[in-house]
């Protein structure tokens, strides 16, 4: 099964980051309405599964 670490939205918090946490990253993905272009960003740990998430895309 597919992880939020193997998804292109998914950015590790750097150690030297107030709210560091192993494993601890970011989901930040771009969307659009009609007013334009947004990002959206949500903590999530590394090792969620990715199999209920719609937005799943992998890094290859």
């Amino acid at each position: 099964m597919a992880t939020c670490a193997q998804c292109r939205s998914f950015f590790l918090i750097p150690e030297d980051a107030d709210d560091f946490e192993q494993g601890k990253g970011d989901c930040v993905r771009q969307e659009q309405d009609e007013k334009g272009k947004y990002w959206l960003s949500k903590p999530i740990m590394s090792h969620t599964l990715t199999d209920t998430c719609p937005h799943y895309k992998g890094k290859n």
